[in-house]
């Protein structure tokens, strides 16, 4: 029996993302850093005003997985947690002066590798894929909501 192969939609965009960080790894590993670009560049951004749950819904990510982030990014000298001292379970992440340091060149690589990977690709058609990548979103978050398909289809 010959079944006909369905390749998910997520695996092209996990092969594309993983590509992306492939090339954003070999740009920023001469800065300490190896991983977990976004998220201290969004803690740079807040400049110590962007607690661990701010930075988990900012990303959609789960609060372990945020503090695994954190942990790394503190090891690497990047950030520091700062307890708030009105309510003391909460923590806010401060941007090391190595982490200002770093954030021109990352921003910069993300300029240049934005416009290298989108290279050929009008403004029109990038926000048209800006576009359909949110309205897959939503579709797929209304999907989550219904019953699972039947067994056997």
């Amino acid at each position: 029996m010959t079944t006909k192969l369905i390749e998910p939609i997520s695996r092209k965009l996990n092969v594309l993302g993983r590509d992306y960080l492939a090339a954003l790894d070999h740009h920023m590993i001469r800065f300490g850093i190896d991983r977990h670009y976004y998220p201290l560049a969004l803690i740079v951004h807040h400049d110590g005003q962007l607690t661990q749950k701010g930075l988990a819904d900012i990303l959609s990510k789960d609060k372990s997985l945020i503090v695994k982030i954190i942990d790394r990014l503190s090891d690497q000298g990047f950030v520091q947690r700062e307890t708030n001292p009105d309510d003391r379970r909460e923590h806010f992440l401060a941007p090391t002066e190595k982490a200002k340091e770093v954030m021109p060149h990352l921003l910069k690589t993300f300029e240049h590798m934005n416009a290298s990977a989108s290279k050929g690709i009008s403004k029109q058609d990038m926000e048209i894929f800006e576009n359909v990548l949110i309205k897959m979103r939503e579709n797929l978050a209304e999907f989550e909501q219904t019953e699972p398909v039947p067994y056997p289809v």
